[in-house]
C-alpha cells in the first residue's frame, strides 16, 4: 500500500471515530448514540488493521480487531436490549427526558 492509501484509511479512521464521538456528546436519542458508540469503534478498527499493515504482522492485528467487533456486536446488543426496555418504562428513546422523569422521582413518565 502506497503511503497515500495510508493516509486516506488514516483519514477514513480519524472521520469515523469523530463522527462517532460527535453524536455521542451532542445527540440525546439513544438509538443515535448507540450508533456513535459503533462508529468510533469501527474507526478504531481501522487503526488497528492500519497499524498492522505498518508494522508488518497483519495476523495480530486482525486477530485484536476481530475480537473487538465481536465485543461491539454484544455491547450494541445488551445497549439496544436496554434501550428497548427504558422505551417501554418511560415512553420514550430520548436521555434527557428519561434523566429529567427520574430525577423527579416517577418511574413510568407519569
Amino acid at each position: 500500500m502506497t503511503d497515500s492509501g495510508s493516509l486516506a484509511i488514516l483519514l477514513m479512521a480519524g472521520t469515523l471515530f469523530a463522527l462517532g464521538l460527535a453524536s455521542l456528546i451532542a445527540k440525546s436519542h439513544l438509538i443515535k448514540m448507540i450508533m456513535g458508540l459503533e462508529f468510533c469503534g469501527k474507526g478504531v478498527s481501522l487503526l488497528f488493521l492500519l497499524g498492522g499493515y505498518v508494522a508488518g504482522d497483519t495476523n495480530v492485528s486482525q486477530a485484536v480487531v476481530f475480537t473487538l467487533i465481536v465485543i461491539e456486536a454484544v455491547i450494541a446488543g445488551v445497549a439496544l436490549a436496554l434501550s428497548i426496555l427504558l422505551k417501554k418504562v418511560y415512553g420514550t428513546l430520548d436521555f434527557r427526558a428519561i434523566f429529567l422523569t427520574i430525577r423527579e422521582g416517577g418511574q413510568n413518565g407519569s
